[in-house]
């Protein structure tokens, strides 16, 4: 190979290396995420704290609901799901409300437009931790794979769970929220990883080539 057909080989690989990157860069699609269950109650306080005339409301509770629908076009961050906490009544002994592992569970479904297919992908976790009606100490971990994807017409989905900020106490009443990120690509299209090694190849080979012809 000359030295000419050497660099119009390695060009031709960098431009398809950065259409398949614009290709994915340009796939649209459309998103819903949502919660289960949507109010999660603070733990049990115990008969012998059964608030005065024998009312039991739940005092303390954090409420999911999910992100609002929405479409967009290649890789984006997204807004699973708000976190709120609040309660019907202060504690009777001040003492703060308890979240000991509980669950919910969160899913996405996913509608790529060229395609007009649809999937839905899983999430669950637990939150730990309690808030008075001033301050708030409550976490989640999550308890599937925080990474899924999916396949839908010849493009491939791929959700992340990313950042997690907890909801601000009852009396400041700011949501908290759990975030995604989802890149797009077709399915088809190989790694630019294996681009690179391919372009690696291909330059040895010549170089090789054009040092035999170079030999007496």
């Amino acid at each position: 190979m000359t030295p000419r057909r050497l660099a119009l080989a390695l060009t031709l690989l960098i431009v398809a290396l950065n259409a398949r990157r614009g290709e994915a860069g340009l796939i649209p699609w459309s998103y819903q995420w949502n919660a289960q269950p949507t109010v999660i109650d603070a733990d049990s306080l115990g008969a012998d704290r059964t608030p005065a005339g024998g009312i039991a409301l739940t005092p303390g509770a954090i409420t999911i609901t999910g992100g609002n629908p929405g479409v967009a076009l290649g890789n984006a961050n997204i807004v699973a799901v708000n976190l709120t906490a609040f309660t019907f009544s202060p504690s009777p002994d001040g003492t703060p409300y308890s979240f000991t592992n509980s669950p919910y569970r969160l899913s996405i479904t996913l509608t790529d437009v060229d395609s007009n297919q649809s999937g839905t992908l899983y999430f669950a976790g637990v939150f730990d931790g309690s808030f008075t009606n001033w301050a708030v100490d409550l976490h989640t971990h999550f308890t599937s794979a925080t990474q899924q994807w999916l396949v839908l017409g010849n493009n491939r989905y791929t959700v992340s769970l990313t950042t997690y900020i907890p909801p601000e106490p009852p009396a400041e009443g700011g949501d908290g929220n759990i975030s995604a990120s989802v890149s797009v690509q077709p399915a088809s299209a190989p790694e630019p990883s294996g681009l690179f090694l391919a372009g690696i190849g291909l330059a040895s080979a010549a170089f090789c080539g054009l040092r035999r012809r170079a030999l007496p």
